[in-house]
């Protein structure tokens, strides 16, 4: 792990900190040294000078003061400590068995790191009037290396002190250095520190066990509770961070600073003999350990080229399973977090390098999104993905007929209930002939009520047909809309085979849709002529797969109608909240809020919202909606929830203890690979495999991973009866596979509960929410909120929910409730403006929000809007490839385009209509003249097997009294004939 933090304090205070050491003494073992590329120019090496170091700190540079002067002072800030830590294995091997060789791998590879951090040194400067910053690539730091933590603990890292001073190479001047770009690449440095250091630690003959998903690993055969028992300084940290609603390593560093204990004062000698006096039961453990590692005996290990590449290609598309561009170092720390040990930094660069070579991976110019893109890398997959938007839009302008004429949709807008706002829209669409269109329309315009009006104004011939990315937004559309409605998923899975030209495809939620999933509903009504409205938000929450496709539409030329006024919200405090949240005022809107509570911990504000929750009357409580940004966060709340509703009796007492399936949170991409699956996880798949024996449904636990013939891994599967599978992920398609971690809940009458996947047989989709009317066992009677008659359910084998109290705001969006109450800490990486936004969108007359401190949420909200990235946007191509100018760029090929769309239309149209007429031979009703015949052919039929039958029985008779014929004599010969021939 790297831990970067900003320096504080006075240059001597800071040189004297690292030098000559804080809470213990510094051995001779702990060396320091300078480095950096600027070092050698100013004659600085070996170790650190603490003279040197203090004028250095100052800004002091040869005959240069860096700084500006204020008041008569020179102020200029020192720099930053990039601290680079071991995992704790490492430093039990390295320490407390005193295995040197760690020790000098550990160095190894922070050189490794801190040179791809050097790599990104900036400086800025302020040209015309605009801030611009250059890339140095030019670093001047101090590395002292520690042994013990704080709390006294084995821990070996080192402290890299980055001077704050940078600057061109062959300048003479120094300048002020600038870390934005350094800090957005911590976690790739910390990543390629570990992919070395495993790789050298394999060289000298240790085995180690690490987490593909995380990147992190231990020495294998470390005991774990020595582990935790030598890790006290962790303990606190996180006990911190969990307390605080803290998350993510830079958000963590807040508890890092908060948690120091006090200062203390001890020799090495003395720690060595507390380790050991500590450790003294695991010794005959950890001399195992040293000698299974002598006894493989140090080797050298090349990358195999193979297995480079896998790591590079995973790194590729497991980051653009989320974002359509990503720094090039986001790239490579999956790759290498994917296959620690296997592969370093200089084994997967070179791929990466190959790839923007040959133009499959394109370097990004413009801002996208919300990170620090100093070095933006998109696909050229995901580029052509976005283009095929604007041909789809190109294709589909005049492509469609009206659904109803103009007098008709007069007729229909006299004494309806909708605005004028929706009257203009739904005449908009219903009169234009183009095949696809988007309405963009407001949180709380009433879409829903705009499309039952739709359909009611279009012709009788029109099929709608409501789609949403998530199943409680699916329901939603489908009852608010009166049409029949289901899944994007579902839409896709089946290819649409069912749609035709006469079918309106009405997507709702159209902002949560990922590239992918557009691009394959609009080829369904390329491929039928089927309309297709898309409806949304693009300031509500977005997808979470790659890309934001409506959005970047509309940027393409998307014929888009505008529904601006919201009908949700009925106060006028309510209505303010929401206007100024729109237009990016958070400070406003926060203050149009009906309550803000803040300046407490995460878990405290998590109490105080229950509590205000449970003061609440019940008719009250079921009209005031629970939302949170995170899983994590929705398990504190509604395990909280659950005991002060069990002191007020709205629980019944006695609890059931029932295991559940819990989401795994694994991508596509991770699914196909067996490393990332591991003991105790369950899999579920959607479809049979006859060839495993594997049925869809049912439970299969992942018991260990194995090697097929080929030396490959798999994962070995058991089924309920103990039956061992080995499967292949590779094989098949991942959206088919469920992964899921086992939990355990307490339940019982009375709970509120949240089904988590949709189950056909059950006709339950997810996210439904319900209560529990009664509870036999495991048995529970339930009445789902959109139900008037309750279902039984046995919980313990439908085991796909979990307590249904507060709701995250993703699945909460697309509802609607009087109040709404939002915990919002600003720990949490989900909060943006879009989360925000849509959390208090859902609420009619009122919301109340707690969170941390209020000025820093209104920052991380000005700072962090949640939009997602995309390809077109950051190759600066959003004009270049918009329907329009594209379209006339590629006029010809456009035309031939509309031919072929037009030749497969008919070609599925008469294989359609043969697969009808070959139904309607089958299932016609047969005539007269039929039926007739078909009689007596039976008649003859049964005559025929009668006359048979009295045949046969005299031949019986005839048998049975004839003599019986003698054994043929066998002839003396046959066999000597037999044998000639």
């Amino acid at each position: 792990m790297i831990h970067p933090r900003r320096l504080g304090g006075k240059p001597g205070n800071i040189a004297r900190y690292y030098t000559i050491g804080d809470y213990y003494t510094k051995g001779g073992n702990e060396p320091s040294e300078w480095g950096g590329k600027i070092a050698a120019g100013l004659g600085l090496s070996g170790p650190i000078d603490r003279r040197a170091f203090e004028a250095l700190l100052a800004g002091k540079v040869e005959e240069q003061q860096l700084g500006r002067i204020r008041h008569g002072e020179v102020q200029h800030h020192p720099g930053w400590d990039f601290a680079v830590n071991a995992p704790k294995s490492v430093s039990i091997m390295a320490l407390v068995t005193g295995d040197e060789r760690i020790v000098a791998a550990h160095e190894r590879a922070v050189g490794t790191a801190i040179g791809w951090i050097e790599e990104h040194a900036e400086l800025r400067r302020r040209m015309d009037g605009n801030i611009r910053h250059e890339t140095t690539g030019q670093l001047l730091y101090a590395r002292f290396t520690e042994h013990a933590s704080r709390e006294l603990d084995p821990h070996l890292h080192t402290h890299v002190v980055i001077l704050n001073m940078t600057r061109h190479a062959g300048d003479e001047q120094m300048a002020s250095l600038e870390t934005r770009a350094m800090f957005a690449e911590q976690m790739t440095a910390g990543q390629i520190y570990r992919n070395e250091l495993a790789h050298d630690l394999r060289e000298l003959g240790y085995e180690i066990e690490f987490d593909p998903r995380r990147g992190l690993f231990e020495i294998r055969d470390v005991p774990n509770d020595l582990i935790y028992a030598m890790s006290r300084r962790a303990e606190q940290i996180d006990a911190h961070a969990k307390e605080h609603g803290l998350q993510g390593q830079a958000e963590r560093s807040i508890s890092f600073f908060a948690t120091r204990p006090p200062k203390q004062k001890v020799d090495l000698d003395t720690l060595h003999a507390q380790w050991a006096e500590r450790s003294k039961a695991h010794i005959p453990a950890l001399e195992a350990v040293r000698a299974a590692a002598d006894a493989r005996g140090e080797k050298h290990l090349d990358a195999d080229p193979a297995t480079a590449r896998r790591a590079a290609l995973f790194g590729l598309r497991q980051s653009e399973t989320r974002e359509a561009v990503n720094n090039l170092g986001r790239l490579i720390r999956t790759g290498l977090a994917s296959h620690v040990g296997d592969v370093r930094l200089r084994d997967v660069r070179p791929l990466f390098e190959e790839h923007e070579a040959r133009l499959k991976l394109l370097k990004t110019r413009e801002l996208t999104g919300d990170q620090i893109l100093t070095r933006g890398r998109t696909s050229r997959r995901a580029a052509r993905l976005e283009i095929a938007l604007s041909t789809h839009i190109s294709l589909s302008l005049g492509d469609g007929v009206p659904l109803a004429l103009p007098e008709q949709v007069d007729t229909s807008l006299r004494g309806s209930i909708l605005n004028d706002d929706q009257r203009k829209v739904l005449a908009e669409i219903a009169l234009s002939s183009d095949r696809v269109m988007g309405v963009h329309g407001v949180a709380g315009s009433g879409k829903s009520t705009l499309i039952k009006e739709l359909k009611a104004a279009a012709d009788a011939g029109w099929t709608f047909i409501g789609l949403a990315p998530t199943s409680s937004a699916t329901a939603k559309l489908g009852q608010d809309a009166a049409i029949d409605s289901r899944t994007v998923a579902a839409l896709l899975g089946g290819g649409g085979h069912d749609i035709t030209d006469r079918h309106v495809l009405v997507v709702d939620e159209a902002g949560q849709l990922g590239s992918r999933q557009a691009q394959r509903i609009l080829q369904i009504s390329h491929d039928t002529g089927a309309r297709v409205l898309l409806l949304g938000d693009n300031k509500q929450t977005g997808a979470i797969e790659q890309g934001k496709p409506f959005w970047l539409m509309q940027k393409l030329g998307l014929p888009t109608a505008e529904l601006t006024e919201a009908v949700r919200q009925q106060t006028r405090a309510m209505k303010t909240a929401v206007a100024t949240a729109r237009s990016g005022d958070y400070a406003a809107s926060l203050q149009s809020l009906d309550k803000i509570i803040s300046g407490e911990g995460a878990d405290k504000l998590a109490a105080n919202l229950v509590a205000e929750w449970t003061r609440l009357k019940p008719e009250n409580r079921d009209k005031t909606n629970i939302l949170v940004l995170d899983n994590a966060t929705r398990l504190i709340v509604n395990t909280q929830i659950r005991e002060v509703l069990k002191r007020e009796g709205a629980i019944a007492a006695e609890d059931a203890r029932i295991d559940i399936l819990a989401p795994s949170g694994m991508t596509d991409q991770e699914k196909h690979f067996a490393r990332f699956y591991s003991g105790g996880q369950v899999v579920m798949f959607a479809r049979d495999n006859a060839g495993l024996g594997i049925a869809a449904g049912a439970e299969y636990r992942v018991s260990g991973l194995a090697r097929d013939a080929r030396g490959r891994q798999i994962v070995r599967l058991v089924d309920e009866k103990g039956r061992t599978i080995l499967w292949n992920p590779r094989l098949g398609r991942a959206s088919q596979v469920n992964v899921f971690i086992g939990d355990k809940r307490d339940i019982a009458a009375g709970d509120r509960i949240q089904w988590r996947l949709a189950t056909k047989e059950l006709d339950l989709k997810n996210a439904e929410r319900g209560t529990i009317e009664c509870l036999d066992g495991t048995v529970a009677t339930i009445r789902w909120d959109r139900s008037a008659e309750p279902q039984k359910i046995d919980l313990a084998v439908h085991r796909t929910w979990d307590h249904g109290y507060a709701e995250t705001v993703y699945s909460a969006q697309s509802k609607t409730y009087d109040r709404v109450y939002v915990l919002a800490p600003v720990g949490s990486g989900l909060v943006n403006g879009q989360n925000y936004y849509t959390a208090i969108t859902r609420a009619r007359y009122g919301v109340k929000l707690w969170t941390e401190d209020l000025e820093r949420l209104v920052q991380k909200l000005e700072r962090y809007s949640g939009e997602k990235t995309s390809s077109l946007e950051g190759l600066g191509r959003l004009w270049r490839d918009s329907h329009r100018i594209r379209g006339a760029r590629l006029a010809e090929s456009l035309d031939w385009a509309r031919k072929q769309m037009l030749s497969t239309r008919a070609d599925r149209a008469e294989r359609r209509a043969e697969r009808e007429r070959e139904w309607n031979e089958i299932l016609r009703p047969p005539s007269l003249a039929e039926m007739l015949a078909g009689r007596a052919r039976d008649g003859m039929s049964k005559l025929d097997a009668y006359l048979n039958g009295i045949l046969a029985g005299s031949t019986k008779d005839q048998r049975a009294h004839a003599p019986t014929a003698p054994e043929p004599a066998e002839q003396p010969h046959s066999r000597q004939q037999g044998h000639d021939r």
